[in-house]
């Protein structure tokens, strides 16, 4: 078992090692000029931005259908929690191109961040969803037994044990942003993956573009250290089934008819 996972594990770093020679091949200082160009600051500051935005607008699509679908008496609970998962199937850049042709204005920063949102929120809906119908019912029970209303209950009871869950999509997301090259070159919103491109095939000097991937690399795993940093011990919360029945669904009441027109904007 060593060896297959030694040989995996040199094949995964082969193309950082690749990486790390052509950065430095002219020189560290070279290398260092083109990290700390005032160019470069700008491709870190938007690339994380477009980061940022996408995967907040990701966490509050996923989360908020997650519940609906698994813990209210939505209509059609079970469809919507299937088309909720179709965008997986889309690629980003096409996405990107049916916004493009249907508003051509939308270029840029908002459009990016809207086709990547739509594709991915996906990825934190499943793992949210999973995590709901496996939590403890009793302990929202006994919350809402001592007076606390739905949302309190949430907020203090459910969220806190849907944050390794969440805290796992939205990496995933996040990761996706960083290496999303087509809905970006589409869109025209310069970031880390596009200007390396454009770098490579723009010159013969590879030095830049091998310069600038060390940096999205590093970047990739400032993210996964701090994913892991954000669950904290909140991977230990109680999520086990304590019994053996699911958790009642809420009533929506009122609720009911904006709790589709969101699902099925978000859907659509």
């Amino acid at each position: 078992m060593l060896v297959p996972a030694g040989v995996a594990a040199a094949f995964a770093l082969l193309p950082l090692g690749y990486l790390a020679v052509r950065a430095l091949e002219r020189g560290p200082g070279y290398a260092w000029d083109i990290v700390a160009a005032e160019r470069t600051l700008q491709l870190l500051g938007r690339s994380l931005g477009l980061t940022a935005v996408v995967v907040a607008a990701c966490l509050v699509l996923g989360v908020s259908l997650a519940w609906l679908t698994v813990r209210t008496d939505l209509p059609g609970a079970r469809a919507w929690s299937v088309l909720a998962t179709l965008p997986l199937a889309v690629p980003s850049y096409v996405a990107a191109f049916v916004w493009l042709a249907a508003v051509p204005e939308i270029a840029g920063f908002t459009g990016a961040a809207l086709a990547l949102t739509l594709v991915c929120f996906p990825y934190v809906h499943l793992p949210v969803a999973a995590a709901l119908r496996g939590i403890d019912p009793a302990q929202e029970e006994a919350a809402r037994s001592l007076g606390h209303g739905p949302l309190h209950t949430f907020l203090r009871v459910t969220l806190p044990q849907l944050r390794p869950a969440a805290a796992g999509g939205g990496l995933l997301v996040a990761l996706y942003v960083l290496s999303d090259f087509g809905a970006v070159s589409l869109l025209r919103y310069d970031t880390f993956t596009r200007a390396i491109h454009t770098s490579y095939s723009a010159s013969f000097d590879r030095t830049p573009a091998a310069a600038l991937s060390v940096v999205l690399v590093v970047m990739t795993v400032a993210l996964v250290a701090a994913e892991t940093r954000t669950r904290g011990r909140a991977g230990h919360a109680r999520t086990g089934a304590g019994t053996a029945r699911p958790a009642a669904r809420l009533p929506l009441g009122r609720w009911r008819a904006p709790a589709l027109a969101w699902c099925a904007t978000v859907t659509a």
